[in-house]
């Protein structure tokens, strides 16, 4: 087997404003075109929340809708600062941000849901597209699907895939990486034909590029809360090995992307670990294993090395 991860031209998109919401408009100051919260969004109302969003605005509003769920102390990482307690002010102006696009119904708190104590505020809640940001998606030919009532463990599983997105923007901030792109699912799920022509899936959670100098490395990132059992992980690791073996990826884009598995803890490493060396020697190389909270820190040491 060739070596998985090549390094392609780099082909910059904006890792940082999504191209697909981008607004140029002058920043409005109006404070009461589009007050308090209502069960339904008339055409008017929808008017004059779309006439008050800032370029920032609509910026969040595309990390929410990319990633399904965040919590507004990782909104106000990502766009503010990632330590509340040194920044004060721009923590405080993150959740009055996050707290005048809820009351637009831009974005949406699941009900019943926070983390961090109920007395955490915007910080502590746990946010979706609201039913006005749903609209204003639509305007701009972006359809998005209502969670309904998410299950524990489909919150929690998205929160973790969202907080490796604002890892490794901080890291890029912080020039430990160079961050090209991600995409969260279900955009950077993939295709391909199996046997008999059969369409198949790969499912990754996350899919980075991070550049190096003028290339680039790729990787599929699963995000893995210890929530399934060693068969599974196999037939996941098989599913990218025929994923691998089809072509498909490499006639598009010439390199086949590295995989890693992103674990809460060293016994599950441990764990899919075991699950790995069950492959084919020449398999193995292409995955990788690290700890949720270093995903950032792995992808830049492996773009340096």
């Amino acid at each position: 087997m060739t070596r998985p991860v090549a390094r392609p031209i780099a082909q910059r998109a904006s890792a940082h404003h999504p191209p697909a919401l981008a607004c140029s408009r002058r920043i409005s100051t109006r404070q009461d075109s589009a007050s308090a919260s209502s069960i339904y969004i008339t055409h008017d109302r929808l008017h004059h929340i779309a006439a008050d969003l800032t370029e920032l605005d609509w910026t969040i509003l595309g990390f929410v809708s990319a990633g399904r769920l965040a919590t507004g102390k990782q909104l106000v990482a990502r766009f503010w600062t990632n330590d509340p307690a040194r920044h004060p002010a721009e923590a405080r102006a993150g959740r009055r941000t996050l707290k005048r696009l809820s009351d637009w119904r831009v974005l949406d708190p699941l009900p019943g849901r926070a983390r961090g104590g109920m007395r955490g505020g915007s910080a502590s809640l746990i946010y979706r597209v609201g039913v006005a940001g749903v609209k204003l998606l639509e305007q701009r030919g972006l359809r998005q699907r209502r969670l309904g009532a998410p299950s524990q463990r489909l919150v929690a599983h998205t929160l973790a895939c969202t907080q490796i997105a604002v890892d490794l923007y901080a890291a890029d901030v912080r020039g430990e990486l160079d961050l090209i792109d991600v995409q969260q699912e279900p955009a950077c799920h993939r295709a391909f034909l199996g046997p008999w022509g059969a369409r198949l899936w790969v499912r990754p959670d996350l899919f980075v590029r991070v550049g190096v100098g003028a290339l680039e490395d790729r990787w599929f990132v699963e995000c893995d809360l210890a929530s399934e059992h060693a068969g599974t992980l196999a037939a996941k690791a098989k599913r990218y090995l025929s994923h691998y073996r089809s072509g498909s990826e490499q006639s598009q884009f010439g390199v086949y992307p590295r995989v890693l598995f992103a674990v809460p803890d060293a016994r599950r490493t441990s764990q899919i670990e075991s699950v790995l060396r069950r492959l084919p020697g020449d398999a193995r190389r292409m995955f990788s294993v690290c700890r949720l909270d270093q995903v950032a820190a792995r992808l830049g040491e492996e773009a340096s090395s």
